[in-house]
């Protein structure tokens, strides 16, 4: 397979304003919407998406300056991951994660993120979901174990790993961020799903690796504001809070899947408008009318919640943020990729048998939806009780 991140010889594009951004990310749609099948089929990405992620200037839009970044900041990243995933939410949903990992990366060490951008054409993967004792070693860490969902893993050259590490016995594992180059483990080829097929959100293996010092870095420093990285870049986005940034888009790709199953049942209700003349068929058709108009106003005010947190808190310190904030800033992610989930499947209810076929678009983007909604940092249930146990006062929280 060609992998971009070693083929790519130039430096990506870097992005002027937000509105630059956005007329980068339309130019790319087309495109991406007819590389869908070939998303489908490969399980991952197909190279060129890769390549035109990263000329485009789009995946450097949280990555400080000082590594040719535009530092456009969550907001944009939101916005251009709602786009994307409205044209491919297989890569919305990539583009989503590894541009977000650009603000954590350039939270560790200056030794490590010399290493990192040494290479313009860098890309992390990532994975939050491991298993396996890290155990400290002289200079560093060793880990044997796995993680899994390592979403786009195939085309980077770097992982990032948040673990538990055995400090003290009896004491619980200190949650930390380790950084490992793609020699250091394994990919299982055991994508294959109903949704978001194109992701190749791929389990690794780990054995017995060396994960040196400066590779590290605190979950509970990033959580304060105070990470090696914060005093290094002076945008104030390197030491504000990661719920405004890191995951400031988790339900982004929902969104933008929603979006695009929506424009796609709104076509399709313009042609049956056009051409239904049985009275009983224009009451459905009325129907529909309503149902739709209901679905984009509430995608859109999902939509604009996440960008009204991102200008609240994505630019001030994280110890200016209460838990509380921080907590709801999650909360309503969750709540932006189960509303977009509701949305379409209310939706599909009218679709017809016609889309039940493999080929139809509405089909894929339904199926894209839900599947973007199932991760667990979006699952409803725990994150709604952990913010209302937070407003109540019941619970100091999940992030240290």
């Amino acid at each position: 397979m060609n992998r971009p991140v070693y083929d790519l010889k130039t430096k990506p594009a870097v992005l002027g304003s937000h509105a630059e951004a956005m007329q980068a990310v339309q130019a790319l749609k087309p495109r991406l919407r007819e590389r869908i099948p070939q998303a489908e089929s490969l399980r991952h990405l197909p190279p060129d998406n890769v390549a035109d992620l990263l000329q485009s200037g789009l995946y450097g839009v949280m990555t400080p300056k000082r590594w040719g970044g535009s530092e456009l900041g969550s907001q944009t990243l939101i916005d251009a991951s709602v786009e994307l995933a409205s044209a491919c939410p297989s890569t919305g949903w990539v583009y989503m994660l590894w541009a977000a990992h650009m603000w954590l990366l350039a939270l560790f060490p200056l030794q490590a993120q010399e290493e990192l951008w040494s290479n313009p054409n860098m890309l992390a993967s990532s994975v939050v979901n491991t298993q396996g004792d890290v155990v400290p070693a002289e200079g560093g860490f060793r880990w044997t174990g796995k993680g899994f969902f390592s979403s786009g893993v195939d085309h980077c050259n770097w992982l990032t790993a948040l673990i538990g590490i055995k400090r003290e016995e009896g004491q619980p594992p200190e949650r930390a961020w380790l950084l490992l180059q793609r020699e250091q483990f394994e990919i299982v080829d055991d994508w294959f799903t109903m949704g978001l097929k194109g992701t190749g959100s791929k389990t690794i293996v780990i054995n017995d690796a060396f994960i040196p010092q400066h590779r590290y870095v605190s979950a509970k420093d990033i959580e304060e504001g105070v990470s090696p990285g914060a005093s290094l870049h002076p945008n104030p986005v390197y030491c504000a809070p990661s719920t405004a940034n890191f995951t400031a888009a988790m339900g982004s790709p929902a969104v933008g899947a929603a979006k695009g199953f929506l424009e796609l049942f709104e076509e399709r209700l313009r042609t049956r408008a056009r051409t239904t003349t049985m009275p009983a068929q224009a009451d459905g058709l009325l129907s529909n009318m309503n149902r739709l108009a209901s679905s984009i106003a509430q995608v859109e005010a999902v939509h604009a919640l996440s960008l009204e947190n991102a200008r609240r808190y994505a630019s001030i310190r994280a110890s200016t943020v209460s838990l509380r904030d921080r907590m709801a800033c999650m909360r309503d992610q969750a709540f932006a990729a189960q509303s977009s989930r509701r949305v379409v499947n209310q939706l599909w209810e009218e679709s017809g048998g016609s889309n039940l076929f493999e080929k139809s678009e509405l089909q894929r983007f339904w199926h894209d939806t839900n599947a973007a909604a199932a991760h667990q940092g979006l699952t409803w249930d725990w994150i709604g009780t952990a913010w209302s146990k937070i407003a109540l006062g019941l619970s100091e929280g999940p992030f240290v």
